[in-house]
């Protein structure tokens, strides 16, 4: 019973998005506690941009995100520093 619960762990951790501290993006390292300046003038424009808000509706951060073919990445964003990375 121990052994199929590690199995499904180790499954659900394989499968899932991986957080890191860095990422490759275009052959480029991207890591966090670059600038939001750093970022654009190392691996550009992202493809997409969302806001994101705390329950009363202030902005907190954004989530910039990276696709490039079947790869995304994903950098969170707070005060205009890279906080995150997660890789799907």
């Amino acid at each position: 019973m121990k052994a199929i619960a590690m199995f499904l762990g180790a499954l659900a951790i394989s499968t899932a998005a991986i957080a890191s501290d860095t990422a490759r993006v275009d052959g480029r390292l991207v890591t966090t506690g670059m600038t939001v300046a750093e970022v654009n003038d190392r691996i550009g424009a992202p493809t997409r941009v969302e806001d994101i808000t705390n329950v009363y509706g202030a902005r907190i951060g954004a989530r910039w995100e990276y696709h490039r073919g079947r790869k995304m990445v994903t950098l969170w964003v707070e005060h205009g520093v890279v906080v995150r990375i997660d890789e799907q």
